[in-house]
């Protein structure tokens, strides 16, 4: 079964702020999903709330708003590891 987890780019206004909505949109309230580059590739792979069949999608919304909030090389490198890790996964909308 598809699951959704939707980040919402207009919360994204650093680098930490990402962390915390990311977590939260896969493992709810508080949650846990990487606090670094190499943790959130970790757990794209598998770990800390993705479905074990790998059916999920990311949808970043407002993504342009969260690009200029962390700056276009942070964004992108995020991007980078969410296409590397998961493939075809990542919605920008």
């Amino acid at each position: 079964m598809l699951s959704v987890y939707v980040i919402e780019g207009r919360r994204v206004t650093a680098l930490a702020g990402f962390w915390q909505v990311v977590g939260e949109a896969v493992n709810g309230p508080g949650g846990y999903f990487g606090r670094n580059l190499d943790a959130f590739a970790d757990c794209l792979s598998g770990g800390f709330g993705t479905p074990e069949d790998g059916d999920f999608v990311i949808e970043w919304r407002d993504h342009q708003l969260s690009r200029r909030s962390l700056g276009a090389a942070v964004f992108d490198e995020l991007v980078e590891i969410m296409e590397e890790r998961a493939p075809g996964a990542l919605r920008l909308r």
